[in-house]
């Protein structure tokens, strides 16, 4: 009697069906892709978040060194009592001073005699990092190409010669093919006293 109980309740019991397998396996490629795709974001966040750091300092970089030529024209051109001479203070930025501030012009902060800016022939270089040094620069050797292109641009309108707008932008396309907003430092420069 007990071994017939037992086979029938053995025959009720067979296994799972093929919706309950097809359920089972959803549920669980739901569960194993949820924290993929926030890994996978959380990873894109990361290498985003470091081109920017990179790209606003690599432009704050061409804005310090703007304003080393330009102390080293005034320099230069010998400092008077009215301060430094009219004609000559923007004279190593001559490449990307215009009116209108449209001309755009590269600097290499670490070059052996950094004493001019360099005009960009339609759009302005990528810069190299060479890894050993972990430096960026435009010279070439060891230096990797790499996706940032700064761009420097000089507005000096004649009504105000004494002032100059200065706009440094830094622009990249990361290694999916997505173009950033570019990392844009402004600021203004005056011929010093």
């Amino acid at each position: 009697m007990i071994s017939n109980i037992l086979k029938k309740l053995c025959a009720r019991v067979r296994g799972f069906t093929l919706i309950e397998t097809l359920i089972a396996v959803l549920l669980l490629s739901v569960a194993v892709t949820g924290p993929l795709t926030i890994a996978s974001k959380g990873l894109t966040a990361t290498l985003t978040a470091k081109d920017q750091f990179v790209a606003y300092y690599l432009a704050q970089d061409a804005m310090e060194q703007v304003r080393y030529l330009r102390d080293s024209a005034c320099l230069a051109a010998g400092v008077q009592p009215s301060g430094c001479p009219s004609g000559t203070w923007l004279s190593n930025l001559s490449a990307c001073k215009s009116v209108d501030g449209s001309t755009a012009c590269y600097l290499d902060s670490l070059a052996v005699d950094p004493a001019v800016a360099t005009a960009c022939s339609g759009s302005c270089p990528l810069m190299k990092y060479d890894p050993s040094t972990k430096i960026f620069r435009y010279t070439s050797g060891t230096a990797t190409p790499q996706q940032f292109i700064r761009s420097v641009y000089v507005k000096n309108d004649p009504a105000t010669p004494d002032e100059a707008a200065v706009t440094v932008t830094v622009s990249w396309v990361d290694v999916a093919g997505v173009t950033h907003r570019p990392a844009t430092v402004r600021g203004n420069i005056f011929r010093w006293q």
